[in-house]
């Protein structure tokens, strides 16, 4: 595309042939009665070819679409020619410039300064070249080039002028230089906005390739990603020859659909939110805007209200657990006091072992309140003792056995101990195995109206870990409960006597052994806990 400089100087070019031509074979009468000249020679039959010439020149340079001057170096810079382009820009008919200088057109002081200008011109010998403004009779101000040659032929030199009206030019120019402040402008307020949020961002192609970025926040913090406009991303920041496999980007721009990923980098975390980039049929996918932010405090916040909440309802679940523990250890106690009163009062001997009965199962329920109540003061303030000792498993297991055949008061219900190695002794903690177990099959009494209950152990085959079971068919425990049973102060049964501590004395005891417990249920069908830690064989 042109400039207005290179096109300027072709049309000087141009101009100057024909000028050269007009001026060779054409007098100052001819200048002046230009017109008059035009129609006489039309209106003959025959024109010589001289004419001819003459003519065509005279209508090239009046259709010009600018102003074209001629001065006569020789006679005083007098006006030669004049165009009709000129007439129309200057308000002046032709007939008032020829022959004239400036002096007799533009009075003194403008006379005199293109006069300056003229005579510096030929003095040099070179071309003028200049932005020069003036005012038509109208009143508006024009903005022009001015570019003055010299003409020479034998003695005679001539002064040719072109004058390019530029005011529009001026004005797209003026426009564009507010709009490229504007822009920059908005630019620097976007950079401003962008350096002070607590994210990064970035647009990458589908290529991969940056095509900007602003992650200046992000120094110091996620070290080594280098985001490069114009390289390849996985490259700059990876170090990597292919897209990285957890790519967020890429995942993104396959789905179609926003992608939100996570990432630790020492004790920072940040999120690396991916959106898909659209062209303008808003089908075809051409990128995606990617952004990172430090998330580290939200996490912590996160975690903080985490633990509150889950303080809150520790605090919530304690106050409902004293509530309960009052009516639980008041219970046995009346139970013990009255019939003790009772069995002081009676002489009938069925009696007499009826209230001992009943008041030395009162007891026991009591003593199992206040043991859990103190194991899980023990528990919490790290104080509960682990003796570990080599175990006998099998002998273990029979003693429970035999222990939970004498507790177990229904003909409906059966017990067995059904699964077992043929030797097997470790090293652990007996007592704290055999609490865990027991509170198993306490509980598989409990809520095992008839059927059967069947408790074992197994050893993987690394002989590393060893689980323990409890099976039961009794009432089963709902699904939506069952995340709950191991929770402190929990009664999935408030009906049911106990302290609802039993269970989680069990997950802590695992946990102290560095194992797992669990529990597998249905409602209606039966419950199968376990508790696997790992074997300390015993030499």
């Amino acid at each position: 595309m042109l400039t207005v400089e290179t096109t300027i100087l072709l049309l000087l070019l141009l101009l100057s042939v024909v000028i050269s031509f007009f001026l060779l074979y054409r007098n100052r009468k001819l200048a002046r009665e230009n017109d008059q000249y035009k129609v006489k020679l039309a209106g003959e039959q025959t024109l010589s070819e001289t004419v001819k010439e003459r003519l065509f020149s005279i209508d090239i340079l009046d259709n010009l679409p600018f102003p074209v001057f001629v001065k006569d170096i020789n006679d005083d810079y007098k006006y030669l020619y004049w165009n009709k382009e000129a007439e129309l820009r200057s308000g002046t008919e032709r007939e008032e410039v020829l022959g004239h200088t400036d002096f007799d057109i533009y009075g003194a002081e403008r006379g005199m300064k293109y006069r300056k200008v003229d005579e510096q011109l030929v003095q040099i010998g070179e071309n003028y070249r200049a932005e020069e403004d003036y005012v038509t009779p109208d009143g508006i101000l024009h903005n022009t080039i001015v570019h003055k040659s010299i003409i020479s032929h034998d003695k005679n030199r001539w002064l040719l002028i072109i004058r390019w009206d530029i005011t529009q030019i001026k004005e797209y120019e003026k426009e564009l230089i507010q709009a490229k402040e504007k822009l920059e402008d908005a630019a620097d307020t976007q950079n401003l906005v962008l350096n002070s949020i607590n994210f990064g961002l970035i647009y990458i192609d589908k290529e991969y390739k940056v095509q900007w970025e602003s992650t200046s926040n992000l120094q110091g913090k996620a070290k080594g990603r280098r985001y490069t406009p114009g390289k390849i991303c996985y490259e700059t920041v990876m170090g990597r020859k292919e897209p990285c496999t957890q790519c967020a980007l890429s995942e993104a721009i396959i789905k179609e659909q926003p992608v939100r990923h996570e990432f630790s980098d020492g004790e920072t975390t940040f999120e690396i939110s991916a959106i898909p980039v659209l062209d303008h049929s808003e089908t075809n996918v051409i990128g995606g805007l990617m952004k990172i932010e430090d998330i580290s405090d939200k996490k912590r916040i996160e975690h903080l209200m985490y633990e509150v909440k889950k303080a809150d309802e520790a605090n919530r679940l304690k106050s409902a657990f004293l509530a309960n523990m009052s009516h639980e250890i008041r219970t046995p106690l009346n139970a013990i006091v009255g019939f003790s009163n009772l069995l002081t009062e009676t002489d009938d001997p069925e009696e007499k072992q009826e209230f001992a009965h009943i008041i030395s199962t009162n007891n026991e329920l009591l003593l199992q309140l206040i043991n859990d109540i103190i194991d899980m003061a023990k528990i919490e303030s790290g104080s509960l003792d682990y003796v570990y000792t080599q175990t006998d498993i099998n002998e273990l297991m029979e003693e429970i056995c035999s222990q939970m055949k004498l507790k177990n008061k229904s003909e409906e219900v059966s017990i067995s101990f059904d699964q077992k190695l043929p030797q097997c002794i470790i090293y652990t903690d007996r007592t704290r195995l055999m609490q865990v177990i027991i509170n198993f099959l306490t509980n598989a009494l409990k809520f095992t109206p008839k059927g059967t209950i069947t408790f074992g152990y197994t050893l993987d085959e690394t002989e590393k870990n060893i689980r323990f079971y409890v099976k039961d068919t009794g009432i089963g425990i709902p699904e939506d409960k069952k995340d709950k049973i191991f929770d402190r102060f929990v009664k999935l049964n408030s009906f049911a006597q106990g302290t609802g501590l039993g269970l989680p004395i069990c997950a802590m005891i695992a946990e102290k052994f560095g194992g797992n417990i669990g529990v597998e249920s249905r409602e209606g069908e039966g419950s199968l806990f376990w508790i696997e830690i790992p074997v300390q064989k015993a030499e």
